[in-house]
């Protein structure tokens, strides 16, 4: 089908410490390449790659653009990357109009063993972790989500890993360019997800290995990605 990918690397990666003193967080090298590879080469040639840049960014374009030659991979600069008002929802919607159809959002920290479904319909990536108040966890009845609860005590068993697809593109950036709230200052993607779960968001359960703090990066840099997933831990 005719859908775009959006991958988010504009943050300053800060849980990430000293490993992101001189690179972007994407860049740190999962199994011999960076982790931003392997999350392209998880799409057919054909898709356009949507990159939101911010932090460090100039390193990052010119490795992506070196290491994918062939792919039509569009650079968007998002202003402000880091501070009040920025966060992954603000770096999304810097990408809005270049995202004008279904699309696939990646959080730059996310890897994940399996393919990467089209965006045929609104869904959601999920995994299994062992405490759901240190993550923004999925309310699921049935096939559906029902709530996003964000880093609260409940009886959730997935966490939200950062990738949605997004069918009902329209819905989606009204409810996130149009809502006003705000978790520690920064814009979150959960202000369009609430708008694909009154439509419909199906839950899909993928093997997840985050990179994005010092310890889920070196539990990822053992185990992805043939391993066990990351429980959180």
């Amino acid at each position: 089908m005719n859908y775009k990918v959006c991958i988010l690397a504009a943050g300053v990666g800060s849980r990430m410490g000293d490993f992101t003193k001189y690179l972007n967080k994407v860049l740190i090298p999962i199994k011999g390449k960076p982790a931003i590879c392997h999350i392209i080469e998880k799409f057919p040639e054909s898709i356009e790659i949507v990159i939101a840049t911010g932090f460090k960014q100039d390193p990052l374009i010119s490795y992506v653009k070196t290491a994918y030659p062939n792919r039509k991979i569009t650079f968007i600069k998002v202003d402000p990357f880091q501070g009040e008002g920025s966060g992954p929802g603000h770096s999304l919607l810097s990408c809005k109009d270049s995202l004008q159809c279904p699309f696939v959002h990646v959080a730059g920290d996310t890897l994940i063993s399996e393919e990467i479904p089209e965006p045929v319909e609104n869904w959601i990536g999920a995994a299994k972790v062992s405490d759901t108040s240190r993550f923004c966890s999925l309310k699921i009845e049935g096939d559906v989500v029902k709530e996003l609860q964000d880093k609260v005590e409940s009886d959730n068993e997935h966490a939200y890993i950062g990738l949605i697809g997004v069918a009902d593109y329209a819905s989606f950036w009204n409810s996130l360019e149009n809502s006003e709230e705000e978790i520690d200052g920064e814009i979150q993607v959960s202000r369009g997800i609430g708008s694909l779960i009154d439509i419909g968001l199906i839950p899909k359960e993928f093997t997840w290995f985050d990179t994005g703090t010092p310890k889920s990066y070196e539990y990822a840099r053992i185990n992805y990605p043939d391993g066990e997933g990351y429980s959180g831990d």
